[in-house]
């Protein structure tokens, strides 16, 4: 019988206030919880991002690197992209930043997270609405 794959799929989507979202995949044999915590501890706040996932760590960093990496691309204007191309570039340039360990042997970098997939668009100018509102 063959072992379960260590390779997962996760979705990090903006639950309210947008339509943002990444789909990521993780090598869990790269993504160990060892690793997880040097990576959060790198940044200020990993205590409470791991309460936040119910004390998982990994779960955690996944959802951190999904968060910062809707940021980027947001403030990159944006980006709508499925093909392998556009996500090999987009991880490595989230893995290329402090604190993400930069690149290895694999698709999966040092942190073993790569993104697959992502729709994180500023809204448009017809999606937005102007109202004046009363002086205080």
């Amino acid at each position: 019988m063959n072992a379960p794959s260590q390779i997962k799929r996760y979705k990090i989507e903006q639950t309210w206030g947008g339509n943002h979202s990444v789909t990521l995949e993780v090598d869990h044999e790269t993504l160990t919880t060892e690793r997880a915590l040097e990576h959060l501890r790198f940044w200020t706040g990993a205590d409470d991002k791991i309460s936040e996932e119910d004390g998982d760590a990994v779960r955690a960093a996944i959802r951190d690197f999904g968060v910062n990496a809707i940021y980027h691309m947001l403030a990159d204007f944006g980006a709508d992209f499925k093909d392998e191309a556009t996500a090999k570039r987009w991880s490595e340039k989230m893995r290329d930043m402090e604190g993400y360990g930069g690149e290895t042997a694999t698709p999966y970098g040092w942190l073993g997270i790569r993104i697959i997939a992502a729709e994180a668009q500023s809204p448009s100018f017809e999606e937005v609405e102007l109202k004046e509102v009363a002086q205080a």
